[in-house]
């Protein structure tokens, strides 16, 4: 998965991007972005952002300077330019997006005190149950408490996860 990193500059319009790094305009500070508990080193925040849901806030200022609006993340800052010539600029924000979703054993360490403390109570667990009807196309969706903990895992990776909570819990 490679994002689209778009750098709006004086003059220029909103164009279509996974990532919208707007530089425009002067600056009403400058901080570090941290973004999913991690520190951008290829951005400078230069202004707090208005609107959509913040993900990203400055290190001093603890102003948001990062949000999701609709399915675009928008970045009020200024790339570093050694950065972008690099091509490190979109590998970074890859990571830390990545990251922001989901720790895989942390995910784990919860599905498996669920599973134990069902298969204590019930000798059975109904959540590994409905995992499994899930990762066969049987169920749609997930139950609510199970969506909210495995919100952002692809199929693929909850397979795997689920392959390795069999292994832990029999």
């Amino acid at each position: 998965m490679s994002l689209r990193v778009v750098i709006l500059k004086e003059g220029e319009e909103v164009h279509e991007g996974d990532v919208v790094i707007d530089a425009r305009g002067s600056p009403q500070f400058y901080d570090v972005i941290i973004l999913s508990g991690r520190e951008l080193r290829s951005i400078i925040a230069t202004g707090a952002v208005e609107g959509g849901v913040p993900i990203g806030i400055g290190k001093y200022t603890k102003k948001p300077v990062a949000s999701v609006v609709g399915s675009k993340i928008y970045i009020k800052g200024i790339p570093l330019s050694l950065y972008i010539e690099a091509g490190l600029l979109e590998k970074e924000l890859l990571e830390a997006l990545r990251k922001s979703g989901l720790d895989i054993d942390t995910t784990l360490r919860q599905l498996k005190e669920i599973v134990v403390a069902e298969r204590r109570r019930y000798k059975k667990s109904p959540t590994l149950a409905t995992l499994k009807k899930y990762l066969d196309g049987e169920e749609s969706r997930l139950p609510p408490h199970l969506e909210d903990l495995l919100s952002g895992v692809d199929r693929d990776t909850l397979k795997k996860l689920f392959e390795r909570l069999i292994d832990e819990v029999y």
